[in-house]
């Protein structure tokens, strides 16, 4: 998008998922999500968790900045944050569906990350942003590069639950 329309009157809105993020680590961190993770994911520690969480929230804060500073040009940028909690939900969502067994994150996956994404994507479609292209370039970043390629190999690789629930593995 470069054609000088005016993407979002306020862009600090999209700071927002830096703030589910926090909401949801909250939920994650005391209610065991690295014995979870180390189940369902394979090989998964505190080190690994925090270094992962500490990453991901950088690349999501500098994601953040860069729509505030121009959500014309970063307007993919912004669609990728909203792609990766809504991924993130999805994982949570279906492997406690699929388990029976409680993801630590599920409950601030579907009441603050499904809501908060669909947020951003209708404030976009209401603007005529949500391109098939604009929608496959954020999904395939924010969804499939940085959270679902990377936790289902992770999942085979290791033959963790996860991997047995979606039927990767035996």
């Amino acid at each position: 998008m470069k054609d000088g329309r005016v993407v979002d009157k306020k862009p600090g809105t999209i700071f927002f998922l830096c703030l589910f993020y926090a909401i949801h680590m909250a939920e994650e961190f005391p209610f065991g999500f690295v014995e979870w993770g180390d189940r369902y994911f394979g090989n998964f520690d505190w080190t690994q968790n925090l270094i992962g969480n500490s990453m991901f929230f950088i690349i999501l804060a500098s994601a953040c900045y860069m729509y505030y500073r121009n959500s014309t040009k970063y307007l993919w940028v912004g669609m990728s944050g909203a792609m990766w909690i809504l991924s993130n939900a999805f994982l949570h969502i279906s492997a406690t569906i699929l388990s029976g067994e409680y993801s630590p994150g599920v409950v601030t996956a579907t009441v603050v990350y499904v809501p908060g994404g669909i947020y951003f994507l209708v404030k976009w479609s209401r603007k005529r942003l949500l391109t098939w292209k604009n929608i496959i370039l954020s999904f395939m970043v924010g969804g499939m590069f940085f959270i679902i390629l990377p936790t289902f190999v992770r999942a085979v690789y290791f033959h963790a639950e996860l991997a047995k629930l979606f039927h990767l593995v035996r």
